[in-house]
């Protein structure tokens, strides 16, 4: 939870990770001089600190299992030094020929993936080894904070006996969906922290592993959620597919058809309570319409289908949340749903996912200005003066953090939105133009107000690169990493509050 200790606003604040905090691994906030002292244990017997670090040591050799080779740190170690004299006798130009065998053997972003993994667990093994965590956690920058967050996720879900299940729906085949799902979860590198379930097509998929050369791991075909493979990434076809034929970068009725019956089959189990969250993939707005869905997006398809009043389109990233009051509005009805009652709904909305999925205790918003410049006090619109001001001022009264209204390009131009953890715009392009601008390749777009948790990435179909292997799936791994963290977090925020004390009236007599 974050700390509070002014209402000013413009008190400089550390943002905090898109995603809601893991627990602390035991030991890693320890002082050192706690540490020296649970080293003694009385009377010679073994205590608490022996305890730990064993513990410790099966956390260490549970997340070095997740490289590649499936080999130890200590064994990884021990090879490199009995190799060394042996690579350094190799002259440059066999390196060289080694390098090019690599490069043959794996395609370009195959062999960055795995890369680029190794590099971030060997620069957290570094941290956690040679330099003691900071007392204050505010003190680090929200990447690495982030960061190591998600590693002790990884870690401590590992170890768990019961992993989440995280459906995923396909979107539209035509587009980068399927590219970007299978890039994903490719080597089933997410196996540690979720079970995913994929609700599409295995003869669409594995078609799209041939044209994307992603060969080297294997998909498990099951007919029904209660079928699935935990070891595995899973995938549960949700249309007749036998003549299935994927015309990349086109739209087409019958991957309209199929997108939404893959949402359909998904929301369902989701509704069960056989998925503790669902990340949709990309749809076409205008092909998946039919008697069944008549929405603008999934955000309103899922309002009905959970039989909820209202809930919040929410942008979320490690630097940014913005969240909107008019979602997929036409622009010339936006100031007719601009009203006090649809604004302090959002609102609310917002306060209590920042403080149940996000983990923050006591939220600080920022609301921006309907107008240029926010009205100019009157001069350029009269809406900031008559309903969002007096608005804002009541909250403010009855103790919440919430400030404005601000002018929304110099608000973002002077990247005030970092004193804040949060970030309510008036219309859809108002908050989404500025936060795709900023975090476009790691945002998330989370369905707050649901009993359900769905998140997508922050991305369309991409007609134009489909296909093509150019699509970037950082997105879509941001998406899941936020779908687990905030189903765990949500189920803890739960649990606490069906045990905290609950105030008893007392009879005097």
């Amino acid at each position: 939870m974050e700390q509070r200790q002014s209402d000013d606003p413009n008190e400089t604040r550390t943002p905090a990770s898109a995603n809601p905090k893991s627990v602390e691994r035991p030991g890693n906030n320890q002082s050192a001089s706690a540490k020296q002292s649970a080293e003694q244990p009385a009377n010679g017997q073994p205590g608490n600190e022996q305890r730990r670090r064993e513990a410790s040591q099966r956390h260490t050799q549970q997340r070095d299992n997740r490289q590649p080779n499936n080999r130890s740190t200590n064994q990884r170690d021990e090879h490199q030094q009995n190799t060394r004299p042996e690579r350094e006798s190799k002259d440059a130009q066999s390196s060289d020929n080694g390098t090019n065998q690599r490069n043959e053997r794996n395609a370009p972003r195959n062999e960055r993936d795995r890369n680029q993994g190794q590099r971030d667990r060997q620069q957290t093994t570094e941290r956690e080894t040679n330099s003691p965590e900071p007392a204050n956690r505010l003190q680090q920058s929200p990447e690495s904070t982030a960061r190591v967050d998600r590693d002790n996720a990884i870690v401590r879900e590992a170890g768990s006996p019961e992993r989440l299940v995280i459906g995923i729906s396909l979107g539209d085949y035509n587009g980068i969906g399927p590219e970007v799902i299978l890039k994903a979860l490719q080597y089933n590198r997410l196996q540690k922290i979720c079970t995913p379930v994929i609700y599409g097509s295995m003869r669409v998929l594995n078609r799209y592993r041939n044209l994307l050369n992603l060969k080297d791991w294997n998909l498990n075909g099951a007919p029904t959620i209660a079928q699935i493979s935990h070891k595995m990434t899973n995938v549960i076809t949700c249309w007749p597919d036998q003549n299935q034929d994927i015309q990349p970068g086109h739209v087409t009725a019958e991957a309209g058809q199929a997108a939404f019956a893959c949402l359909q089959r998904a929301v369902d189990d989701l509704k069960a309570g056989k998925l503790d969250a669902l990340v949709t993939a990309p749809i076409n707005k205008y092909n998946i319409q039919s008697e069944e869905f008549k929405f603008p997006g999934h955000t309103e398809y899922l309002a009905q289908e959970f039989d909820v009043q209202d809930n919040l389109m929410f942008m979320v990233s490690e630097q940014l949340r913005v969240g909107v009051v008019t979602g997929h509005v036409p622009l010339g009805r936006v100031r007719q749903n601009v009203t006090r009652d649809r604004i302090a709904q959002k609102l609310t909305l917002m306060m209590q996912s920042l403080r149940q999925d996000f983990g923050i205790d006591k939220p600080k918003i920022a609301v921006l200005g309907l107008n240029p410049h926010a009205g100019e006090e009157g001069l350029l619109g009269n809406e900031e003066q008559e309903i969002i001001k007096p608005l804002i001022a009541d909250w403010r009264n009855k103790g919440q953090l919430v400030f404005g209204p601000y002018p929304a390009d110099g608000f973002f131009g002077t990247r005030a939105y970092t004193k804040f953890d949060a970030v309510l715009a008036m219309y859809h392009d108002q908050g989404l133009i500025p936060f795709k601008a900023i975090a476009f390749e790691e945002g998330v777009n989370f369905t707050a107000g649901m009993a359900a948790v769905r998140t997508s990435p922050d991305h369309g179909t991409a007609y134009d690169i489909a296909g093509k292997n150019l699509a970037d799936e950082t997105s879509m791994l941001q998406a899941i990493y936020t779908a687990v963290d905030v189903a765990r977090h949500r189920k803890e925020f739960l649990e606490l509050e069906a045990n905290s004390l609950k105030k008893q009236p007392i009879d005097i007599k």
